[in-house]
């Protein structure tokens, strides 16, 4: 399989994965119409372009290949009366979750400022630098050895990581209002908050 084929397969199968978590029933037949549902535009093209026949060859293959990887069982004799994921597929999906995650910018900034606070035992310190590298792709600055800080709201990333790694119990999440030498923050975080109204 090609690197362009597989990951197209790959973004495929996360797509079909996140519309059967929320409920969704997937048919060959089913797939094209709720296409903008489960896949980015990209993939959107890619169905369009094919013929009725092409499409369910295709959906059958990629379903198969979930299958024999272990993401998802059929609740039947075939996909065709439905599907259910495996603990595999979930964290395959837990980890697409956690892979994209991103903090939203806001149309207006609030004038708040997002802390958060850790103490990593000794113990699970192997995870310490994942935290900081993931708060660092979240847009977090360290304001402190322990303490990183944002502009926009993001405690539900904030429990998603804490979550993944581990830590719910070494974690705090704090908003804040006023804080000391707010202009060299503010101009830290320059790029970020000029694309807010403030």
């Amino acid at each position: 399989m090609s690197d362009s084929r597989r990951d197209t397969t790959s973004a495929i199968v996360d797509g079909i994965l996140r519309f059967v978590a929320t409920g969704g029933f997937v048919t060959a037949s089913l797939i094209l119409p709720n296409a903008s549902q489960i896949f980015d535009k990209s993939l959107n093209g890619i169905f369009e372009e094919l013929d009725e026949r092409r499409r369910k060859r295709e959906v059958r293959r990629i379903v198969n290949y979930m299958k024999q990887r272990g993401l998802i069982v059929y609740r039947s004799r075939d996909y065709e009366h439905g599907i259910q994921i495996t603990r595999k597929g979930q964290q395959r999906l837990r980890q697409k979750v956690y892979d994209e995650l991103s903090v939203p910018t806001p149309e207006k900034w609030d004038r708040k400022w997002r802390l958060v606070f850790f103490d990593i035992p000794l113990e699970a310190s192997k995870n310490r630098n994942k935290l900081t590298a993931k708060l660092r792709q979240l847009g977090y600055q360290p304001l402190q050895k322990s303490i990183w800080i944002h502009p926009y709201p993001s405690r539900a990333q904030i429990e998603v990581v804490a979550e993944k790694l581990k830590f719910r119990t070494f974690i705090t999440y704090v908003e804040i209002d006023k804080i000391d030498y707010e202009s060299k923050l503010r101009s830290r975080f320059k790029s970020l908050l000029n694309k807010t109204s403030s």
